[in-house]
């Protein structure tokens, strides 16, 4: 094996395994989370998605959460997803907000990191 064939390798195994992990804790955390995240965030999904309280839908939802609060103040989010809804963010709890941000995005980036090595290495002819 040459070395790219073990950076890709390792890098990919590293960040899914990571995501893995990160999103079995996400999935538990989830269904207990999810009343207190639709409670300050609710007002961003509509209300029939609110009665969806299953694992998917909340762990979908509280991921869209997340990715919401990180790029607030990117201008595609203000443009389309705030629209006069960013004090939603800071009359959440810190913990909260944290928990969405850290949790729910980190296992999302993860996969979206070993998918890009992995085809990159593909693309690059490294497989």
């Amino acid at each position: 094996m040459t070395i790219a064939e073990n950076i890709v390798g390792f890098g990919t195994g590293i960040f899914g395994l990571l995501g893995l992990a990160l999103l079995f804790i996400a999935s538990i955390v989830a269904l207990f989370k999810i009343d207190e995240a639709d409670r300050y965030f609710g007002a961003w999904e509509s209300p029939e998605q609110l009665y969806l309280k299953g694992l998917p839908f909340s762990l979908w939802r509280m991921t869209g959460y997340g990715f919401n609060i990180l790029f607030r103040k990117s201008r595609f989010m203000q443009c389309f997803y705030m629209k006069g809804k960013p004090e939603l963010i800071d009359q959440a709890p810190v913990r909260l907000r944290r928990l969405l941000v850290w949790l729910y995005t980190s296992w999302m980036l993860c996969g979206i990191f070993a998918a890009a090595i992995y085809f990159a290495g593909v693309l690059f002819g490294v497989w």
